[in-house]
């Protein structure tokens, strides 16, 4: 006896995601990036991006993009305007950078690598491994007593106001391993290193079409 199924239709190489849906659910970036993860696919961002227009945007970016780089997703996205001053270039190296051809793309580029800025949890501790270019080489050991407030600033992008969790974000953001954007909204800037790329498989950066 056979079976006749209908035959299921390919995954598309790329899956768009608009700031249309950002926007409406912040979460829906996460939880796009997180379904991508291992499936060999590519996100693409069709609107260009400009960083320093609105705190949140710019807060949901950065966690979108470093969740794609935990995820080894590629990310296909262009940068409108060159880094507002108070996102330093090196504070974003890291992450997938823009496909475009201008020099802030270009820089970015030329700095990315992966892995460059992580961090892991241990058994009580949590250890944050920095070697961006253009600043110190960093190896930062948070101990047991702030591991769960570590976990809350890496869940969040808008800390508590006060307490140990601004106390945190307060060194974090002294070594550029945090950012404040506004006085609601800040991000942790290395990502969770909880997984190794595929075997034999290298995750390009997306770059500008010649």
């Amino acid at each position: 006896m056979r079976t006749l199924a209908a035959p299921h239709p390919a995954w598309p190489e790329t899956v768009e995601l608009d700031f249309g849906r950002i926007d409406a659910d912040p979460g829906t970036a996460l939880r796009v990036v997180a379904g991508l993860a291992g499936r060999a696919q590519r996100l693409r961002l069709p609107e260009p991006f400009a960083f320093g227009e609105f705190a949140h945007r710019d807060a949901t970016m950065v966690r979108l993009l470093a969740a794609a780089a935990a995820a080894f997703v590629p990310v296909d996205w262009t940068l409108r305007e060159p880094l507002p001053g108070p996102i330093p270039e090196r504070a974003l190296c890291h992450l997938p950078p823009p496909r475009d051809d201008g020099e802030p793309g270009r820089r970015w580029r030329e700095a990315h690598d992966v892995g460059l800025c992580t961090y892991r949890y241990g058994p009580g501790f949590v250890l944050i491994h920095d070697t961006r270019p253009g600043g110190p080489i960093n190896r930062v050991h948070v101990e047991a007593g702030w591991v769960d407030t570590f976990r809350t600033l890496a869940g969040t992008d808008r800390p508590p106001a006060d307490g140990p969790a601004a106390d945190l974000l307060d060194q974090l953001a002294a070594h550029q391993l945090a950012l404040r954007l506004d006085d609601r909204y800040a991000v942790m800037l290395p990502y969770h290193a909880d997984r190794r790329p595929p075997p034999g498989r290298v995750v390009p950066s997306v770059k500008p079409s010649l």
